[in-house]
């Protein structure tokens, strides 16, 4: 009973909320050990008990904060660890897990907008698609020989679908094999170090909404570098934890190159952009800081504008998204209802 069941890692939000107590009670003077007997104490997620329990074990032997949280990388994401390594060599540890709260809060929140957005929708057009593929392989069938016995012409859509019925009766099973091969091919190549760099690549440049992937990936690199910059974490540094933060191989080659050209002695614009992949304003903006000396202001506002323009474009989609799925859904009852009930109507007039 004490086994962990789901997803090994704790919520963003459970996260969220223990650091943003964690943050409170380290700018309170109360030390990082009594701090976490204290949220321990309270038992507010079973995941994260058990985590801190570990951490404190660790502490207690030794170890530092970074190394006794590395431990617990089955728990906490790599760039939370990266995050308090950060506070612990700067000393800025409140300050940095305060800021980093409130942006996986806000990213929290802006998830759940999505999966709202999605998840109802998705949910009747799958079952609308079982129930139509269940009428066209098990129903149609039996009608396609009443009809055939009357010398009527049947409509389009009839013929249509009886098309579609003959198709998934003949070949359904080859079908099923052949989208599970696919699967499973994709699987492979994503768990695969030579092709999992094109499928990313191809999946940023080419799949739908890419507008709204490349202003996330902006918000996120804006967010995150003005947070650690201002826990005086140098450039090189933090763009390693940013790093960390990106599932996508092909943005993390990116940062890769970005450091690269760092450690050559190129500025931060520049070699933002060389990479080719961020918005002209975000690298105008990085450019700007630079020439000025005041890059964390410039870091601050430009994060701030990308959170505004990123939540913005995601209420929109999440506002068109489940009219449009419905609309999809309502056509597809239509045609196969259409399809069927014409033709019966026609028969019973064709026999009086």
């Amino acid at each position: 009973m004490n086994k962990d069941i789901g997803p090994g890692r704790i919520p963003a939000r459970t996260v969220s909320l223990f650091l943003n107590e964690l943050s409170l009670l380290l700018s309170s003077g109360i030390s990082l050990d009594e701090s976490l007997y204290i949220i321990k104490d309270q038992n507010m997620d079973k995941k994260l008990t058990k985590a801190l329990s570990n951490i404190l074990e660790n502490l207690n032997r030794g170890f530092s904060a970074y190394e006794s949280f590395k431990r617990q990388s089955k728990y906490f994401s790599p760039m939370l660890i990266a995050f308090i390594k950060s506070g612990d060599e700067s000393g800025n540890m409140a300050e940095i897990l305060a800021e980093f709260s409130e942006y996986l809060s806000n990213d929290s929140k802006n998830k759940s907008k999505i999966r709202q957005a999605f998840i109802y929708p998705i949910i009747l057009l799958l079952v609308t698609l079982t129930v139509v593929a269940l009428i066209v392989t098990l129903v149609m069938p039996t009608f396609t020989e009443s009809f055939a016995s009357y010398e009527m012409e049947l409509p389009l859509s009839t013929r249509m679908l009886l098309a579609i019925s003959a198709f998934f009766s003949e070949y359904g099973l080859i079908v099923l094999l052949v989208i599970l091969t696919i699967m499973l091919l994709y699987i492979f190549m994503y768990n695969s170090k030579s092709y999992r760099l094109k499928l990313d690549t191809y999946n940023f440049k080419y799949l739908p909404l890419k507008r709204f992937r490349e202003l996330s990936m902006d918000y996120q690199i804006s967010s995150l570098l003005y947070i650690l910059r201002s826990g005086d974490i140098d450039i090189i540094s933090s763009i390693g934890i940013i790093r960390e933060s990106f599932a996508n191989t092909f943005i993390k080659k990116k940062l890769i190159l970005i450091q690269k050209d760092l450690l050559d002695g190129l500025s931060l614009s520049y070699a933002f952009k060389r990479a080719g992949i961020f918005s002209n304003l975000l690298v105008s903006m990085i450019e700007v800081g630079e020439d000025s000396g005041y890059l964390l202001e410039s870091l601050k506002k430009t994060s701030d504008y990308f959170a505004n323009e990123y939540i913005y474009r995601l209420k929109k989609i999440s506002t068109i998204a489940e009219p449009v799925l419905i609309l999809i859904m309502a056509l597809i009852v239509g045609f196969v209802v259409f399809s069927v009930t014409i033709p019966m109507f026609d028969s019973v007039n064709y026999l009086y």
